[in-house]
């Protein structure tokens, strides 16, 4: 069996990653253990979209389907600790300059399973660009060639294509079946991540809060039931949040109440929605993103920490980068597998990669020091970012991607 592109990992980054190539003409198969039923059943997890990376999805054709399932974040309020001192940034401060004017709000948030089901729908619904078939199977072995390359299935079938992308996740099994090594840095800090219905409108407010364990980011959503409803995604030591996680199964008003008292009187009273989950925190980024007709994407391409919510965000600018490229050279007839195509779009992304690994890295690490100089210096640099419109003003853009 013979198709352009293979995509290993068929959830939200390959899923998106094969409607983008879709539409640059590609015939592709996506392979993955699960059929998109399992996935869209599995994954209850929320993501922060920004202002940039939302155009991508805009000019996929999938924004527009999911309107009524997408909140809009108009303001983040950022805290440390229990200080007095707050970093507000809210995208109607873009708005003076004409040109930002078609900008309405920092970004949105989704559920996955929205999203993945509203991707699927638009591959369907634009199979006259290029086929994309979907295997529900495992990679057993690949094999890499200067002229084409090929995946062994479980099922004992073998594809062959012009290039293998890996977008199976952090801890991708196709980067490690092709020999590409990583340095992993570990947190040992886990994210406990669940949503809770509250009585107080959140008026498309974000909160990222920063405490001695981490950060806690409260993220709005669409009402459901006619409740309020938000996402919680509390980054902590492992052994915090494992015991959150239990306690959210056993004693779920406990752990409401904990949640309460860090939003103030903001959203009143709280109650656990949706089941938790917690995830392990680390930096995962691989020595090398591309091999002769292979390369990585998504979270197999970089895992970084969610303290400022940019991982998948990161992801799509990757993605929307490497569509387009593809697409310039499927128009001119040349071949998208080999390698000095490839390492071009690797020095293109190194740069934003590279840089948001820093940021969010030492972010963490900056507030997660406790001495009281750190704490003071912390402080006076959120006061200062926060009196300061022009820097303000850049956080944000950089933020939204823009």
């Amino acid at each position: 069996m013979y198709t352009n592109i293979i995509i290993c990992g068929g959830a939200l980054a390959g899923m998106t990653l094969a409607l983008s190539l879709q539409r640059k003409g590609f015939n592709i198969i996506i392979i993955d253990p699960r059929d998109i039923k399992e996935v869209i059943e599995q994954d209850r997890r929320t993501t922060a979209i920004a202002a940039g990376p939302r155009e991508f999805y805009c000019e996929l054709g999938v924004w527009s389907k999911l309107k009524r399932n997408i909140e809009p974040i108009n303001s983040i309020s950022i805290l440390d600790g229990s200080s007095s001192v707050a970093l507000e940034f809210d995208y109607r401060d873009l708005l003076v300059k004409k040109k930002l004017s078609n900008i309405t709000s920092l970004g949105h948030v989704v559920e996955n399973s929205n999203l993945i089901k509203k991707i699927s729908y638009t591959i369907n619904d634009s199979r006259n660009l290029g086929q994309v078939k979907r295997l529900k199977a495992k990679v057993l072995d690949i094999k890499i060639g200067k002229f084409s390359a090929r995946v062994l299935l479980d099922n004992n079938q073998q594809v062959t294509a012009d290039l293998i992308i890996a977008a199976d996740g952090k801890n991708s099994l196709i980067r490690k079946m092709v020999g590409i090594q990583e340095n992993i840095t570990a947190y040992d800090q886990e994210a406990f991540v669940t949503q809770i219905l509250h009585t107080n409108d959140h008026n498309n407010i974000a909160l990222e809060k920063f405490l001695p364990g981490g950060p806690l980011a409260v993220l709005p959503m669409k009402k459901i039931n006619n409740n309020y409803r938000s996402a919680i995604v509390w980054s902590d030591e492992s052994a915090v949040s494992k015991s959150r996680f239990q306690s959210s199964r056993e004693a779920p008003n406990q752990m409401s109440y904990e949640i309460e008292r860090h939003c103030f009187d903001w959203l009143g009273k709280i109650k656990l929605y949706n089941q938790p989950a917690v995830f392990p925190l680390e930096l995962i980024k691989p020595k090398k993103l591309v091999l002769e007709r292979f390369i990585l994407m998504g979270d197999a391409a970089h895992s970084i920490h969610p303290i400022a919510g940019q991982g998948f965000n990161l992801a799509l600018r990757g993605m929307k980068a490497f569509s387009n490229m593809c697409g310039d050279r499927a128009e001119l007839g040349l071949d998208i597998g080999g390698i000095k195509f490839l390492k071009e779009y690797e020095r293109l992304r190194k740069v934003d990669i590279l840089s948001l690994i820093n940021v969010t890295h030492s972010l963490n690490e900056l507030f997660r020091d406790s001495r009281s100089s750190i704490k003071f210096f912390r402080r006076m640099g959120l006061f200062a970012v926060d009196k300061s419109p022009i820097v303000k003003k850049a956080f944000m853009k950089y933020a939204m991607g823009i």
